[in-house]
């Protein structure tokens, strides 16, 4: 099973001789039982950044490959407590409402029962829901990963040295679909061609704000 301490290098204080490597290989099976797993090639990355921030990340624009405009961010504006996050063609994309502690004012977004930390957000097209969050065993903020329920499945947000990165959740080999990090002062986000194609950009736009916005989101 997938350690995400040993893949984000951090110290399980539950196992603290655990692995901390996030990038080694595979090692056989002790057993013999099991396939060794052949290595595979580093994915091809698509480069987008979080510019222009006046002041913050929470107002800033987005930019792809070719330095294209892929959305843009506002906050409280024209709402208070609301970030808005707008496509190309400035059309709300990803709503998200700040919230101090999960309230029935929320129900209109998705079901209580989903609201575990003090923030949600729908895909305006189609109310489509993600949900990033803690495990329910480790509810504090220096816990080393975070769930994230999307498109009808979980992954997971997991530190990798200067790397936030975004695996698929489960047994076997992890395979990477995004990674958020700071460079020359900007927030960058890097998506494989499969995340995109799969629809999960919006989405760790969405993740890569939140988890840079120095809010907090527990």
């Amino acid at each position: 099973m997938w350690n995400p301490y040993a893949q984000g290098g951090w110290t399980n204080t539950a196992n603290p001789n655990a692995g901390s490597s996030g990038r080694s290989v595979p090692q056989p099976s002790i057993f013999g039982a099991l396939p060794y797993p052949t290595p595979v090639s580093s994915p091809t990355f698509l480069t987008f950044r979080f510019t222009s921030c006046s002041p913050t990340l929470l107002d800033s624009t987005v930019t792809g490959p070719k330095s294209r405009t892929f959305f843009r961010v506002k906050t409280d504006s024209p709402t208070v407590g609301f970030s808005v996050i707008h496509d190309s063609a400035n059309q709300p994309v990803i709503i998200i409402e700040w919230l101090k502690h999960p309230s029935s004012r929320s129900a209109t977004y998705c079901r209580r029962d989903k609201l575990r930390i003090g923030w949600l957000c729908r895909r305006t097209k189609g109310a489509h829901i993600l949900i990033l969050s803690l495990p329910a065993n480790m509810l504090t903020f220096e816990s080393s990963y975070r769930t994230m329920s999307a498109l009808g499945k979980t992954f997971v947000w997991a530190p990798d040295g200067k790397y936030i990165c975004l695996y698929s959740a489960g047994l076997g080999a992890p395979q990477i679909y995004a990674r958020v990090f700071r460079e020359d002062g900007d927030v960058a986000l890097e998506l494989t061609q499969e995340a995109v194609q799969i629809g999960l950009l919006e989405l760790c736009v969405t993740a890569a704000l939140l988890l840079q916005s120095g809010r907090n989101i527990d």
